[in-house]
């Protein structure tokens, strides 16, 4: 997720505040110390409470697509001074482990706890899909959200490369856990790939 600095017209700079909500990590801006939910994407304590955050479109994707698409790209130096392999995920081992490290709340069921998720927000209301799916069917999948006609295409890799509107205006999505994305949008639908093949 990539969020605008920019909140009514005053410019904001943003830290890690270490602290979680529904295991989600908070962020917090240095001019006022507010606390900010990333998939709430907006104040949830301090002086801004209830203020918004404008989504930047951006993408997920592999380096090698990324390389291929923007091959003059400058990447940020791993000699940082510090003793630390960069190659090590530190989260490499958070998938193995069944459940979560922290408390959500009941997670819903319809999807593993873990599984990794596109969410779509339109017109309050929000959607679910499952990147494995997504990554079996490539090519361009029309679907519904809010009322609204939305098309995701999909590379021959599996990555999601564009959501739109039926207008062909981008659309912003979320990339997220289950656990995270239904904890935040309780209410949320979960696109079934076997319901479009009947």
């Amino acid at each position: 997720m990539v969020y605008s600095r920019i909140i009514d017209g005053k410019t904001y700079t943003f830290g890690v505040s270490g602290l979680l909500h529904k295991s989600n990590l908070l962020l917090y801006d240095h001019q006022t110390d507010t606390l900010w939910s990333q998939l709430k994407e907006m104040a949830i304590a301090g002086p801004l409470v209830g203020k918004e955050l404008t989504k930047i479109r951006s993408s997920e994707t592999k380096w090698k697509d990324w390389k291929k698409r923007n091959p003059e790209t400058l990447v940020l130096s791993t000699d940082t001074g510090y003793d630390r392999d960069y190659s090590v995920d530190p989260y490499e081992g958070y998938l193995r482990i069944g459940g979560l490290m922290f408390p959500v709340g009941d997670v819903r069921r319809d999807l593993p706890t873990k599984q990794r998720v596109l969410g779509i927000r339109i017109n309050d209301t929000a959607k679910a899909y499952s990147l494995q799916d997504l990554q079996k069917q490539p090519g361009l999948l029309k679907d519904t959200v809010g009322g609204e006609t939305i098309e995701i295409e999909i590379s021959k890799d599996g990555e999601v490369t564009e959501i739109r509107d039926s207008k062909g205006n981008a659309i912003n999505g979320v990339f997220s856990y289950w656990f995270a994305w239904q904890a935040f949008h309780p209410d949320t639908e979960v696109y079934r790939p076997e319901e479009k093949q009947k």
